[in-house]
């Protein structure tokens, strides 16, 4: 899992579907979710999507700071390719920080 980039942690967990009660879940069962994640997808198609998934983020919050107005559907209907919904991407992104932390913490 050291290889994985925090976006990259945040797609292989969401990938292998974490339950509506994740905020619960331990280090060692949020680890074996992007373990799944990964065997699902290959690290490769993971890299892919969180390069996307950043670059998605990065035009619509670019498109939006300028013109508030601004068309941003072409976004937003990748986004929910990717995520799903915004609360997913969101589980997935916390998810992924508690486990970088705890990564982080014990080495």
């Amino acid at each position: 899992m050291a290889a994985l980039s925090h976006g990259e942690l945040a797609v292989a967990i969401h990938t292998a579907g974490p339950p509506a009660s994740a905020a619960a879940l331990s280090t060692d069962q949020i680890r074996a979710l992007a373990v799944t994640g990964i065997a699902l997808l290959g690290l490769a198609e993971a890299r892919r999507i969180g390069d996307e998934s950043r670059l998605v983020n990065v035009a619509y919050c670019t498109k939006a700071r300028d013109d508030a107005s601004a068309d941003v559907r072409a976004e937003v209907a990748a986004h929910h390719r990717i995520w799903g919904t915004w609360r997913q991407e969101q589980t997935a992104i916390d998810l992924a920080h508690r486990l970088s932390s705890q990564r982080t913490v014990t080495g």
